[in-house]
């Protein structure tokens, strides 16, 4: 092997594949080293792609996020019409008001009031926050018939 003393299976391997002084030594080599080598080849690709997979993962699962409308804020209404609605919460004493646009493709689950508790599912774009859906929470209780009892 022209003065090169392997001194592991690992080495020897190593020193086979990419080592010109080898070159005779790969020539007669058995087709289990050359085997060896695409294994050792297809491993490392497998742990590169192991390793960098989870990283583009979580960089995919960012994105949807921030479309899919996972934000939500809960309060009481102030104020709504067909196209925004107002909620009001309070907050360890600091009171915060947010407007939402709504669209076509807003689903409100229940009746809107003045006053009732609902929580809005919201998207941010450049032009604001956009409610997804709108879940009344605790609609306020029609008043008692007069009469029956």
């Amino acid at each position: 092997m022209n003065g090169i003393l392997p001194k592991s299976e690992t080495t020897f391997i190593v020193l086979w594949a990419f080592s010109s002084q080898m070159a005779s030594a790969r020539a007669a080599t058995s087709s289990i080293l050359k085997r060896v080598l695409r294994h050792f080849i297809l491993a490392l690709a497998l742990l590169a792609i192991g390793v960098l997979s989870p990283r583009a993962a979580a960089f995919v699962q960012d994105e949807e996020v921030a479309q899919t409308g996972d934000a939500f804020f809960a309060g009481n209404v102030v104020d709504f019409s067909t196209s925004k609605i107002t909620v009001t919460r309070t907050v360890r004493g600091q009171a915060e008001s947010r407007s939402f646009r709504l669209t076509s493709q807003t689903k409100v689950d229940g009746k809107l009031q003045k006053s009732v508790r609902v929580t809005v599912g919201y998207v941010s774009d450049d032009n604001g926050e956009i409610a997804t859906i709108v879940v009344v929470r605790n609609p306020i209780p029609s008043p008692p018939l007069k009469g029956k009892k």
